[in-house]
């Protein structure tokens, strides 16, 4: 550990899953005596100033929201969940959600760079990392899943899985599509800026060869991948700070103590806000509750109408709710993931975008899933019947339980901060 007092810059961009991680890095990094500013960019509208102000340091929004409608988020949201793979979904979310916002977010990182010894930023975020490169500034890169860390020893999602003499085949031709699509959009920006081209996205233009995190927990893989460079490392999820706070409302535990536990389900910052689409959502919940004879706690800025075997919350504390629920129907995003398994409960994941797929995947190959039900073929009858085969299933509560107990030595944010003052005290 360093004791020299560091300047550094945080840039981060996307949803709530996206800013959380960067918000509890900051705070890590805060208590160690850096002073530490966040920039970021927010899809929507939430704003972080002030849980960041509690934790010790400043944030700032720039070029917030992304979009400036909930209903043409939707729509974006819509079409990126419609997409024919996962790739044109990466392409579209780039060009809609990146791309407009891509000269605020370079401009704020030149003035972010000015004033610091060091940038950490969000993989995805090229136009920082271009900002970082003009300056000379040293620069960190994390990502939330390791899966998309080239390796021979790691599946490519979306590709049939062929065993392991044909991985490198299968890398190769996942790079050929990013480098196609992203890559190119990557390095007109680039040029535009006076930077050289990076050659090739996964291995290039999204990972810092100084460091490059990797925020997953280091128990999902029985070894490191020995054909990983240096500068790939796992440090665990990095969760903001439990409050005492975190209870649950007289509702929420009274239900949880008059039945069976109940299988939870929600897709957080996914879950439709309005309209014709929260009430299918709703009421595809429901019903798949009724067929598999199960009870249910659903998740929902708009509540429903509870019954003594379902109930409706806006928001509870996960970390408390998910150990005592049978299962959880979850989008399977980075974030709920890693608290579903810290939990030792089972997941029934409905991916809906982007990474959201490799982390169904991955808590199907750690044992704690059954195969994935992709959002747009989701019905009740085979949510449903994914649930039955899930709740009561020893050999996954046993596989998520396994887990958990590898996952109580994580500390993500410290493990983080622990390898930024490492390399902070090389520069």
């Amino acid at each position: 550990m360093s004791n020299l007092r560091r300047r550094i810059g945080i840039q981060t961009w996307g949803s709530e899953g996206d800013i959380r991680p960067f918000v509890a890095l900051g705070h890590a990094l805060t208590k160690r005596g850096h002073a530490v500013e966040l920039l970021y960019t927010e899809i929507s509208d939430r704003r972080y100033e002030h849980v960041a102000a509690a934790l010790g340091f400043t944030a700032r929004a720039i070029a917030s929201p992304v979009i400036a409608t909930r209903e043409r988020e939707y729509e974006v949201g819509l079409a990126a969940i419609g997409s024919r793979d996962e790739f044109s979904q990466g392409l579209l979310i780039f060009r809609e959600l990146l791309e407009p916002v891509a000269e605020p977010i370079y401009e704020a990182g030149l003035d972010l760079c000015s004033r610091c010894d060091l940038l950490i930023h969000h993989f995805i975020l090229h136009p920082a990392r271009a900002a970082a490169e003009k300056t000379g500034t040293p620069q960190v890169t994390m990502a939330f899943a390791h899966m998309l860390a080239p390796s021979r020893f790691i599946h490519v999602s979306g590709l049939p899985n062929l065993g392991p003499w044909a991985t490198r085949i299968e890398w190769a031709i996942a790079s050929f599509a990013l480098n196609q699509t992203l890559l190119k959009r990557v390095n007109r920006f680039r040029r535009a800026k006076g930077l050289p081209p990076c050659g090739d996205l996964l291995r290039d233009a999204w990972v810092s060869h100084r460091l490059h995190l990797l925020a997953s927990s280091p128990s999902f893989l029985e070894t490191r991948p020995a054909d990983w460079p240096e500068w790939n490392r796992m440090c665990g999820f990095l969760e903001l700070p439990s409050h005492a706070h975190e209870t649950l409302a007289p509702d929420v535990d009274a239900f949880l103590n008059s039945g069976a536990p109940p299988v939870f389900m929600g897709f957080g910052s996914l879950m439709p806000a309005s309209g014709p689409h929260l009430a299918e959502t709703l009421a595809v919940f429901q019903d798949a509750a009724s067929r598999a004879n199960c009870r249910a706690i659903i998740q929902s800025e708009a509540a429903g109408h509870s019954t003594d075997d379902v109930l409706f919350v806006k928001r509870v504390p996960h970390k408390v709710v998910f150990p005592r629920c049978a299962a959880v129907v979850h989008h399977a995003g980075a974030g709920t993931t890693h608290t579903t398994l810290r939990a030792g409960t089972p997941s029934i994941p409905v991916p809906h975008v982007s990474d959201q797929f490799l982390w169904s995947n991955e808590l199907r190959r750690l044992g704690a899933a059954p195969t994935p039900l992709r959002r747009t073929k989701w019905s009740a009858p085979e949510l449903a019947e994914r649930i039955k085969q899930t709740v009561g299933n020893p050999g996954m509560r046993d596989a998520a339980a396994a887990v958990r107990e590898r996952m109580q030595f994580d500390t993500g944010p410290e493990t983080a901060a622990d390898l930024i003052e490492q390399l902070a005290s090389k520069l």
